[in-house]
């Protein structure tokens, strides 16, 4: 959306509102469209100067997603007690904590692996400690 035309008539409103001369509306409409100018240019500039960091951030921002997609599958499965943990692991994720039984902790793997697809790894280190 373009902005620029909004401003310029706003700035023309108020100025008429205002009671203001010709030459006096013509001036602050120019004054609007040199620091919409500036304000385009300097984001521009911030923009060009972040690019490097957002490349070197995605890998990272994208291991932190497939850890939350597996944490959010795990929460949503009822039969699953909410003290297991999903870390990012090199090429996938890690679960750990404890669960009841053997069944819990095969489904929190299956559930994981369900989630990843078969181009991430699922390291199930959950503990399976019966009360």
């Amino acid at each position: 959306m373009n902005i620029k035309p909004i401003r310029a008539m706003a700035a023309l409103c108020l100025a008429g509102v205002a009671g203001c001369s010709q030459q006096t509306i013509e001036s602050a409409t120019r004054d609007t469209a040199k620091n919409i100018q500036v304000v385009e240019r300097e984001a521009r500039e911030a923009e060009r100067k972040a690019r490097p960091h957002v490349a070197k951030l995605k890998p990272q921002v994208q291991k932190v997603g497939v850890a939350a997609r597996v944490a959010v599958a795990l929460k949503a499965n009822e039969n699953l007690p909410p003290t297991i943990r999903v870390d990012t692991a090199e090429n996938g994720v890690r679960l750990r904590g404890t669960v009841k039984t053997r069944t819990q902790k095969a489904l929190a793997g299956r559930i994981a692996r369900d989630t990843l697809g078969n181009d991430k790894t699922v390291r199930n280190e959950i503990e399976v400690k019966p009360e």
